[in-house]
């Protein structure tokens, strides 16, 4: 991301929700980033993103990816739980070192299945509060946000983002998105390619865009209230724990 406007989501062991715009109002729980060359980063990382992912794949003694293709197995509905990934607490936008995970609204049709895409919509649920709040700061609404890291490279977790997003995600190509950004920088800092914002279009390719499902809107944004409301109900006990 390199122009006013653009978005982008870091999908890693957390999750790093970013937006570029040249507006700044101040709200709680974002990171502003010094300006440069004409970015001023707002910035919302998460704490628990693949992490999240890997640790439900240790209980299950499974691979991360062997969870991921398990959780696109169910569909969006009652029997899919709701987890908080607050498993070490949570980051932006509630920077809240007391809350923990859980899952709730569990029934006897919960399985692995069932339990894995919870984890996963957990995650998204809270990429979807942190864009909230990065909207705010950055006075501007998302219309597309570019996905990178290790997490993007789960086509079924993608989607599922998108849906709980609202909005479309276009994957890089490449998914160390870090390390093709320190190669940039190296090519601008040696004089190699002129300026970041060339080296970015040169550089910087996408191989699919996951578009959100309009029939999930309304699933999700009842679901996403109630996983704010969730984390809400249990601060007291998590606070005094």
């Amino acid at each position: 991301v390199a122009a006013d406007g653009d978005a982008m989501l870091q999908s890693g062991t957390s999750e790093i929700p970013g937006i570029v715009s040249s507006t700044i109002v101040p709200t709680p729980g974002v990171i502003l980033f010094p300006p440069y060359e004409g970015i001023t980063m707002h910035a919302a990382p998460t704490q628990s993103g693949g992490a999240a992912l890997a640790w439900f794949a240790n209980v299950l003694g499974k691979t991360p990816s062997d969870v991921s293709a398990l959780a696109a197995t169910t569909e969006p509905g009652s029997a899919i739980p709701l987890f908080l990934p607050h498993l070490q607490g949570e980051r932006a936008p509630i920077w809240d070192g007391a809350t923990r995970g859980t899952f709730a609204r569990m029934d006897g049709r919960a399985g692995a299945p069932q339990l894995a895409r919870a984890v996963l919509e957990g995650v998204a649920f809270s990429d979807r509060w942190a864009f909230e709040a990065l909207q705010r700061s950055a006075g501007r609404a998302v219309s597309v946000a570019n996905l990178g890291g290790g997490g993007s490279r789960s086509e079924p977790w993608s989607q599922i983002k998108a849906d709980v997003l609202g909005f479309p995600l276009r994957r890089a190509a490449v998914p160390d998105s870090a390390a093709l950004g320190a190669a940039i920088l190296a090519g601008v800092g040696s004089g190699a390619m002129p300026t970041l914002h060339e080296a970015v279009q040169q550089l910087i390719r996408f191989d699919r865009t996951f578009e959100p499902n309009a029939a999930l809107a309304g699933y999700y944004a009842d679901k996403f209230g109630r996983y704010r409301e969730l984390y809400a109900a249990l601060k007291p006990f998590n606070d005094s724990y």
